[in-house]
């Protein structure tokens, strides 16, 4: 249902904020402009290459002036974003640098390499037909003021089989000190979830009165297509789900917007492929007494 909103995200996104690349097949072109934004100037740096093997789409915006430790800490997050390879067991170790149309051309370069020669291994061994493999992925700004800055990475490709791959996140910093207000997650198989590591967003996750809040959010995403009143009904649009007043925070963290704090799930995640990216906002004043003081003070 919503997985097409990812493609029309990104498409309207960069061209506001004015990335462009050339269309010339088996080509690498890159694009400079300069956005200020508040306590943030970015530069947005596009790079892409494409034949009729592979086609590799990577855009950044890269910040050029702000706090040290604000533009710093986006570095750094940029940089793990663009090793991160969603259609590959293990990703590239990410390479801290200042140079960002360096980073951005390597990892255009290396996934077209790894596209490339999965596209000749599938037609030498005899199967996989005309179309091209693909991988487009966009690390941008979405949001900057005095209190926080927040980035999104949307990533979607194709590598054969019935449908193509896509992910969404989010992130948000702090303006004045730069520290990420989000928390990490690592799967434990014991558990069979997710558990949260490095956090500094939420002091409370467990309580019945914040799982409600979940559990309507979950629930307000799917009554915009299905008529999904009961929570037998809820349930039944879910995935590995027993119980619907215990659905787990998503694997990303939510992140800040100007309309309250943003969730989203993958695909997957919590729901069949055909329901999208589950997703959802909260108003502040409503999800304010689950922040830790930290996360609370970035409240606009």
């Amino acid at each position: 249902m919503k997985s097409l909103f990812i493609s029309i995200a990104m498409v309207a996104v960069l061209t506001a904020c004015g990335h462009r690349a050339s269309t010339d097949s088996n080509t690498e072109a890159d694009s400079l402009s300069v956005d200020s934004i508040e306590a943030l100037k970015v530069d947005s740096i596009g790079v892409e290459r494409s034949d009729s093997m592979a086609g590799v789409e990577v855009f950044v915006d890269w910040p050029v002036s702000g706090s040290p430790e604000l533009t710093e800490a986006i570095r750094h997050y940029i940089c793990t974003e663009l090793a991160a390879r969603p259609f590959q067991e293990e990703s590239a170790k990410p390479q801290f640098t200042d140079n960002a149309k360096q980073v951005v051309s390597e990892t255009v370069k290396d996934i077209y390499k790894s596209l490339s020669t999965s596209w000749k291994e599938a037609r030498d061994e005899g199967y996989g037909g005309d179309m091209s493999y693909s991988y487009f992925q966009s690390v941008f700004l979405l949001e900057s003021n005095n209190r926080y800055v927040t980035y999104m990475t949307n990533s979607e490709g194709f590598m054969g089989g019935a449908h193509g791959f896509a992910t969404s996140s989010g992130i948000t910093f702090s303006t004045k000190t730069g520290r990420k207000i989000s928390y990490h997650s690592e799967y434990d198989a014991q558990k069979e979830t997710f558990v949260l590591k490095e956090q500094t967003l939420f002091k409370d996750t467990e309580s019945a009165q914040f799982r409600k809040i979940i559990k309507e959010g979950v629930r307000s995403y799917f009554k915009e297509y299905e008529n999904v009143v009961t929570d037998s009904q809820l349930k039944d649009m879910l995935l590995g789900i027993d119980n619907v007043n215990n659905i787990p925070l998503p694997s990303n963290a939510p992140f800040f917007t100007k309309d309250g704090l943003f969730f989203s799930y993958q695909q997957y995640e919590i729901a069949p492929y055909a329901a999208g990216m589950p997703s959802f906002s909260v108003k502040y004043d409503k999800i304010r007494p689950y922040l830790t003081d930290e996360a609370a003070e970035l409240i606009p």
